[in-house]
């Protein structure tokens, strides 16, 4: 990382005060700028200014106050939905899990944001960024600690400020000198055009992975957070004393008179993959949006199985009970509804998990999930009396369309929701495009099989339902005898068709 400190002065008629900016970039094309005005420098509160810029080939950058996502004051930039400018989204981090939109954070996006030649920038000022929700900043003192976190990817587009978003790919902690932010007006706004500026730099930390967190050592040293530079002429001259608490699990603490060694240079990373001082990061591993195979896992499986009940077996079941004329058909119909509900229910609990560490339950697909399950609760009782009080008296009842209806809306409305699940989760453009030809093939051929039985129910032609031909022919005289007409619920063999 690059630690930048520019001096802008603010052309014209402002005010000959100075205004400082201190800037910090992850990457040459990756920075994050932060100016506090004198005011709110000398009382620890007030406005600051604060400025995030990085390629459109990222689908979003971040900066957070605090040095971890819990607890954090985040600020997130994507592209707007025309794509020509810059939505700015602050978020409280409650952990590794998606940061909610943060309603009561007093911002906004100044002169010179937007997008051009290919970068995105957000010149922003916080009017609030002393307290929040979660903890608080102290622009008095000389320095504090931020976070940052870069996802590569498609833009978003979007104007919404609680734009779903997926795991970032790196993120790091760093520190701001805020001692050397301070100076300048805070009507002054530090990053409009026409400032004067000069810069200097020097080096600093690199980019920390974003399944790796700090360690947090038994002793009273402090973990280290890099290896001394590489070295093909043996290791530095003092060697640090960091604890073997910093590297559980054996094999990663300095060794004899130097550290580790790799291919006759020193070691940089942990087996594991992080710099020293950092460790893979099991609740990272959970985190929603990807990034990690486990959570990837439970998301494909989720997917999988809600497909295979409503876009297959749920829709399967349906069709055969209309078109089909076998023995023990209805049979056939109730296994595959209740093999069906039962995938939908393993999906419905993996569903309602990944919602809640997401805390995406109160969005869209969730609730229709919710919704699906309680339809479908009912199902099989509506099935039964459906099943016994048409055999009793001939003909549908309020539970025969309660079944029917109910289970055609489920089936449908299910397929929808897959759709709507694969936009949560942003999968890709083919995963899309193949679930929308399937479902949407499948949907027809539901709907084209629910209209054709219907129409052979009002010619008298009988739906494909099993019953033995000698209780309907008895059925058939004592409903003549009534003089009440009787729906048929099986094959006419008489007539040699339905």
């Amino acid at each position: 990382m690059k630690a930048v400190v520019v001096a802008a002065a603010a052309l014209g008629f402002a005010p000959t005060a100075y205004a400082e900016i201190v800037q910090s970039c992850p990457s040459s094309d990756v920075c994050y700028s932060l100016s506090i005005p004198d005011e709110t420098a000398s009382s620890g509160k007030g406005d600051i200014y604060f400025q995030l810029s990085c390629p459109t080939s990222n689908q979003y950058v971040a900066l957070g106050q605090g040095s971890q996502m819990a607890g954090s004051n985040m600020f997130v930039m994507y592209t707007s939905a025309d794509g020509t400018n810059v939505t700015v989204s602050p978020r409280i981090g409650t952990g590794n899990v998606m940061p909610l939109h943060d309603t009561s954070a007093d911002i906004e996006v100044l002169e010179g944001s937007g997008v051009s030649n290919g970068i995105m920038t957000a010149n922003v000022r916080c009017s609030n960024c002393d307290s929040w929700s979660g903890g608080s900043m102290d622009f008095s003192s000389s320095s504090a600690t931020w976070i940052w976190a870069i996802k590569s990817g498609s833009s978003l587009d979007s104007d919404d400020l609680s734009e779903n978003i997926g795991m970032h790919d790196s993120a790091s902690s760093f520190t701001f000198d805020l001692s050397s932010a301070a100076g300048g007006s805070a009507d002054v706004n530090p990053f409009a055009s026409g400032s004067n500026a000069t810069t200097t730099s020097k080096s600093g930390s690199g980019t920390i992975p974003a399944t790796c967190t700090p360690i947090t050592s038994t002793s009273s040293t402090a973990c280290p957070t890099q290896w001394p530079p590489n070295s093909a002429d043996g290791p530095p001259a003092s060697r640090p004393t960091w604890p073997a608490s910093c590297f559980p699990g054996g094999g990663h603490r300095w060794r004899g008179s130097g550290p580790p060694r790799e291919n006759n240079k020193l070691k940089q990373k942990r087996d594991d993959g992080c710099p020293a001082g950092y460790e893979a990061n099991s609740a990272a591993s959970s985190y929603p949006g990807g990034g990690s195979s486990n959570w990837n896992t439970l998301v494909l499986a989720h997917g999988v199985l809600a497909c295979l009940a409503f876009v297959a077996l749920f829709p399967i079941g349906g069709i055969l009970i209309r078109v089909a004329n076998f023995t023990g058909l209805i049979w056939v119909h109730a296994a595959l509804q209740i093999l069906a509900f039962a995938i939908y229910i393993a999906a419905f609990g993996m569903g309602v998990y990944l919602a809640m560490q997401a805390r995406l339950i109160g969005s869209t697909h969730p609730i229709i999930g919710i919704v699906l399950l309680i339809i479908l609760v009912g199902q099989p009782i509506f099935g039964w009396l459906h099943h016994k009080l048409f055999k009793k008296y001939g003909h549908r009842t309020l539970w025969s369309y309660l079944h029917l209806w109910h289970g055609r809306a489920a089936i449908l409305l299910g397929m929808v929701n897959g759709g709507l699940g694969l936009a949560l989760a942003r999968a890709g453009r083919s995963a899309v495009i193949a679930y929308s030809v399937v479902a949407g093939v499948v949907g027809v051929v539901y709907i084209a099989a629910a209209v054709m039985g219907e129409m052979r129910r009002k010619r008298r032609t009988p739906p494909s339902y099993e019953k033995s031909q000698r209780e309907y022919r008895r059925d058939d005289v004592s409903s003549h005898e009534s003089g009440r007409r009787r729906e048929y619920y099986g094959p006419d063999e008489r007539r040699g068709r339905w």
